[in-house]
């Protein structure tokens, strides 16, 4: 099996595992965020790939899924997520033999998804922001804004938009970011 052929199957492997533990509705969020990354990263390899795919693993192992979150961007908020993302993603594909390189990488670039940190992972930042306001931004206005108001919905929208790096990238956000923005002036 050559290199590639090796490293897909560690994608295949992590799909299984994520199709597994999240739920239906978030899997366009996650495909939509290894297209965007795929998009923005000029040096993109499976590792950028299984990252975008399951940045918010976490996500699905969180106790307190069900419970209203008090704030969206709170930093200990951010970083937790972020980081026990990148621990659960880094011992599942332990268990599965994966490279270390791989999965230094992989933990790398989804630690800092919501907050940045190098060219790669402001990539991955943007690309879940475009893929937010593409997949995510109806069910805050359906689900989240009739319970927990305009300006908390609103504070997030506008934090997942101007947390894009580049203008480039927030082209691609710019429509829907507006379209919802809109959509959710009806809670105000």
């Amino acid at each position: 099996m050559d290199s590639t052929a090796y490293l897909m199957n560690f994608y295949r492997i992590t799909l299984d595992f994520v199709n597994k533990v999240i739920p239906d509705e978030q899997k366009a969020h996650f495909e939509r965020t290894v297209f965007w990354m795929e998009k923005f990263s000029p040096n993109f390899t499976e590792a950028h790939r299984i990252a975008a795919y399951c940045h918010d693993i976490e996500r699905a192992f969180n106790v307190k899924k069900n419970e209203q979150v008090e704030n969206y961007l709170d930093p200990a908020f951010l970083k937790d997520h972020q980081e026990k993302s990148a621990e659960i993603i880094s011992k599942f594909l332990k268990s599965e033999n994966a490279p270390k390189d791989l999965i230094d990488k992989i933990s790398h670039l989804i630690s800092k998804h919501e907050v940045g940190g190098d060219e790669e992972q402001n990539a991955l930042m943007d690309a879940d922001s475009v893929s937010f306001f593409e997949t995510n931004a109806r069910m805050f206005i359906v689900k989240k804004a009739p319970v927990e108001g305009y300006e908390k919905i609103k504070e997030k929208f506008d934090w997942m938009f101007n947390r894009i790096c580049s203008e480039d990238h927030k082209n691609y956000a710019r429509i829907n970011y507006e379209k919802w923005s809109a959509e959710l002036e009806y809670y105000r």
